[in-house]
């Protein structure tokens, strides 16, 4: 669907630009936005590697376990004890890989949480509450947009962290009241 609608933009932006006279100023526009894509592409590439890197070295070292390990007994706290143990795996690295930034990583896990999570075609309580989490997801490390603001020149990347924790887990305690009224209610 996305594809749709950013095609449609695009050649009615490219129409647009031809009934006005100014194709040239429009293929010539295109032409170096699609240049600088590519150099913020490769910019970002290699921030993108560093943290990778790390995130390996780190889930080697065992501290994505460790952490992990730590957030379970919260989690369990607020997702209840009907969360089938074999999605607790999934569930806790899914949220420790969002923690540390690596959302691309936490993807495949958090997808493989809610399918074990899921009874049926049935959301449960939980896996709503775990969705409202993931997709709030607290940032203690937010890695991809250092990596980001890196690669589009910033002086201080790594400036990002307090705002961004605080804005995470500002919105991720507001997601998990809400869920917690939504579920109280008939």
């Amino acid at each position: 669907m996305l594809h749709v609608l950013f095609g449609g933009l695009l050649g009615l932006a490219l129409l647009w630009g031809l009934a006005r006279g100014s194709g040239e100023a429009v293929a010539s526009a295109a032409l170096t936005a699609a240049g600088e894509g590519v150099q913020s592409a490769i910019g970002m590439a290699g921030g993108f590697a560093l943290f990778c890197g790390l995130m390996e070295i780190l889930k080697r070292a065992g501290a994505i376990d460790g952490l992990a390990r730590r957030i379970r007994p919260l989690l369990v706290l607020l997702l209840g004890r009907d969360v089938p143990e074999d999605a607790w795996p999934y569930v806790t690295m899914n949220l420790a890989a969002n923690m540390l930034g690596l959302g691309n990583a936490a993807t495949p896990m958090g997808i493989e949480a809610a399918r074990r999570m899921a009874h049926g075609e049935t959301a449960t309580n939980a896996l709503c509450l775990f969705l409202v989490i993931n997709s709030s997801s607290v940032q203690v490390l937010p890695t991809s947009v250092i990596a980001l603001r890196a690669a589009a020149g910033s002086g201080q990347p790594g400036a990002i962290v307090l705002p961004a924790l605080l804005a995470t887990g500002l919105s991720t305690a507001v997601g998990i009241l809400a869920c917690k009224i939504a579920q109280r209610r008939p």
